[in-house]
């Protein structure tokens, strides 16, 4: 049973509907941060990830979706048990922390999207 993790930027639907409906430009900044930010995270959580075979850590991914939807898991059939534990082997949540280790970049992120929103609405409105 492999794990994954979907953290939607939108997170609040009205945010996702106007992030839909701002210009090419200020979207693709945006879907090129997420990239970044998924990068780091995959860089994380393989340097975090407990190591026997390699098989493990070969199958972190991280990959943003063009509605601006931030998925982060691992492939291998085992990830789950390794990442939330199980009655003999003690939790290691390599992705977890990955993802939380992040998480002010992403509310960063969404910070300055709004700010690019409101600074192309007042041109607009200009």
């Amino acid at each position: 049973m492999s794990v994954k993790f979907e953290i939607d930027v939108g997170g609040i639907e009205n945010f996702h509907a106007k992030m839909m409906h701002l210009p090419e430009s200020v979207q693709e900044k945006v879907y090129e941060a997420l990239n970044s930010i998924a990068r780091d995270i995959v860089i994380k959580a393989k340097a975090l990830c407990p190591v026997r075979t390699g098989r493990l850590m070969q199958s972190i991914y991280a990959q943003v979706t063009r509605d601006m939807v931030l998925k982060v898991g691992a492939y291998a059939p085992y990830a789950i048990f390794q990442e939330l534990g199980t009655r003999n082997i003690p939790p290691r949540q390599f992705l977890t922390r990955a993802v939380l280790e992040n998480a002010p970049r992403l509310v960063m992120l969404m910070y300055q999207a709004f700010q690019l929103a409101a600074e192309e609405a007042a041109k607009i409105n200009e």
